[in-house]
């Protein structure tokens, strides 16, 4: 019965179909015939305790031979921290005296408002009286030379007879605009703000008829001996060696015996020069140019302003340009041209640089890298001969330009005035002055009322608490009036009077030391030293060692500022005269410190910081307020 099965012999018919299809279908040729499975290899633990970690030499992450490390987060913590501190002291000043904020003015006596009113008046009356000393002073014709002298002997020193009396009477003007505004304010002015505005006019317009003074006394010199184009300065062949300044030529320059390199042109310039360093600006050490040429340096490499558009350098880039510039920056390159009105004209090519619209187009300044060491690094010409300048027009563009050194010329931008721009940088001055009028009244009045008392008291631990509360408020304020002053005031300006110039600093907040920081914060009051001070007291006839005029500049400055900050005050204690002078021993220290730890440590920017913001201001402030207020009870 099996046998004949349906169920049995479906089954045998279907294996017996599978073994005939197998048989016919050979395999793949990719597949082994038979598998045979592989031999089981022994497991073993890896060494994972012997690992190696320490592979090459390294170095910290703050270690400063790592450069290209970012603080980025360091920097967004300090921040964060620093706007956590000033709410805490918000609030708590706050619960502590309420709102101490008033209507500005609204406490000022009549008679401060005239008396400011009287000393602006007679600014104005000494720049009126100026134009016309110069306009007397215009040589007459026959006075010139028939023929030009070209040789810098025939230039002479020392006050010719006729220029005696337009001296004696530009002395006089100068001490009345400063005699008179300083009287009214002493006596009359109760108020310090009113008094700080009213000295700092007179203080500006003082140091402005100086330079139109004696900018002017060197272009009638120049025009009675008929050279027009005054290429006879002596001034440009000259270099600092030694710390003298030596008025080179051919014939009486001996590079052998005094140890300094020649130049083609017969000019002898110093091998090795001491420099400023700048923690952004490290690449500058390597140039060979002194402190004064370094600045000039990096305000000529700083990107020319181009209407309507911003300009595509950037710092790092400036930056690079005078570290990897293989020749010298050169006029042409950095401040593009004095052009005329046709020469603005003329070319489609001069719409990508920064074109001027009144001046000349000035030659190449170097002729090598050696030659960025002399002192006149670019030559005197100007658009407006003499006597043409001496017009009330002339004069009145000075008063207003944001410059202190008088030229008969200045680079102009052409085009319309930028709105916007302007726009711009008015209302960051009435929102930054509203911001330091709260900040001042709200935040370092109190404190300063602590300090009064804790000097009345001898408690020198309170007094230094006030002190260090103080200065986070005072650097705020001096922040803000920084901006306010140099960079949203000067710019708005400038952009009216269309000035083209618009290096009115540099990055003094990266100073290793305080050299650099005076050379660097305030250009214009820099270049008025230098132009004014520095080359007359180190020239001919005087010929004083570089380091004496250092310090009779330093004297200079010092005197300016106790009058502008110890008049209003009505305390002539000489506090500011003695903290300009305490300038030049630190001056030495923050330059022993780079010269010691180099200038990437940092050393000499810290003392500059302390001295300056955290201690240095808040304490004379301090000084001041108490004997102001002893003296008005």
């Amino acid at each position: 019965m099996s046998m004949h099965n349906p169920k049995s012999l479906r089954r045998r018919t279907a294996q017996a179909t599978t073994q005939s299809t197998r048989s016919a279908t050979p395999p793949p040729p990719s597949e082994p015939a038979v598998r045979q499975k592989a031999p089981k290899q022994p497991q073993t633990m890896p060494y994972l305790q012997a690992q190696v970690v320490h592979y090459k030499p390294r170095v910290s992450v703050l270690d400063k031979e790592l450069t290209t490390v970012s603080y980025h987060g360091l920097l967004n913590f300090l921040l964060l921290l620093l706007s956590a501190t000033l709410i805490r002291l918000a609030i708590e000043n706050y619960l502590k005296y309420g709102i101490l904020v008033t209507i500005p003015g609204a406490s000022v006596s009549r008679l401060d408002w005239l008396a400011t009113l009287a000393g602006l008046l007679a600014v104005v009356a000494s720049f009126l009286a100026a134009f016309a000393i110069e306009k007397g002073a215009i040589p007459a014709a026959t006075m010139r030379c028939a023929e030009p002298h070209i040789e810098s002997k025939s230039l002479g020193v020392g006050v010719p007879p006729e220029e005696k009396f337009t001296i004696v009477m530009h002395l006089a003007n100068l001490a009345f605009v400063l005699t008179a505004p300083a009287c009214i304010t002493y006596f009359a002015i109760f108020q310090p703000a009113l008094g700080t505005l009213v000295m700092a006019f007179a203080c500006i317009m003082f140091l402005k008829l100086y330079s139109l003074a004696a900018t002017n006394f060197d272009l009638r010199r120049a025009y009675r001996l008929n050279d027009s184009h005054l290429d006879s300065d002596p001034l440009s062949f000259s270099s600092i060696s030694r710390g003298r300044l030596v008025v080179c030529s051919t014939q009486f320059c001996q590079p052998e015996a005094s140890g300094i390199s020649a130049l083609p042109n017969g000019c002898c310039l110093p091998t090795k020069t001491r420099a400023s360093f700048s923690l952004n600006a490290l690449a500058l050490a390597k140039a060979p140019v002194g402190a004064d040429d370094r600045i000039d340096a990096k305000a000529d490499a700083l990107p020319q302003p181009r209407p309507r558009q911003r300009s595509a350098s950037t710092a790092s880039q400036v930056l690079s340009r005078i570290a990897d510039a293989s020749g010298p920056i050169s006029a042409a390159e950095t401040v593009a041209a004095h052009s005329d009105s046709e020469a603005a004209t003329a070319a489609p090519s001069m719409q990508t640089a920064a074109r001027w619209s009144v001046g000349e187009q000035p030659s190449t300044v170097d002729d090598g890298a050696a030659a960025r060491h002399k002192v006149a690094r670019h030559r005197i010409q100007y658009s407006v001969a003499y006597p043409s300048n001496v017009t009330l027009c002339n004069f009145g563009y000075f008063w207003l330009a944001p410059t202190l050194c008088y030229q008969p010329s200045y680079p102009r931008t052409v085009g319309p005035i930028r709105k916007s721009f302007l726009a711009k940088r008015l209302a960051e001055l009435v929102i930054i002055g509203i911001a330091m009028y709260v900040l001042i009244q709200q935040y370092a009045v109190p404190t300063l009322v602590g300090s009064v008392k804790a000097i009345d008291k001898r408690d020198g631990f309170w007094l230094s608490e006030r002190v260090l509360k103080l200065s986070v408020i005072s650097a705020i304020v001096w922040f803000l009036g920084f901006y306010a002053v140099f960079h949203a005031g000067l710019n708005a300006l400038a952009e009216m009077l269309r000035f083209a110039d618009r290096a009115f600093y540099l990055d003094w907040w990266n100073s290793v030391d305080l050299a650099a920081y005076w050379r660097e914060w305030n250009l214009p009051i820099h270049y008025f030293c230098k132009r004014h001070i520095m080359l007359p007291l180190i020239s001919a006839p005087l010929s004083l060692p570089v380091n004496v005029g250092v310090m009779l500049t330093f004297l200079v400055s010092a005197i300016m500022h106790e009058l502008l900050f110890g008049i209003p005050t009505h305390c002539l204690r000489g506090y500011s005269f003695v903290g300009m002078m305490m300038q030049i021993p630190l001056i030495q220290l923050t330059q022993w410190l780079v010269r010691w730890r180099g200038p990437e440590s940092g050393l000499g920017n810290a003392v500059f910081w302390i001295s300056f913001c955290i201690v240095g201001q808040p304490l004379g402030v301090v000084q001041y307020y108490y004997t102001w207020v002893k003296n008005n009870p």
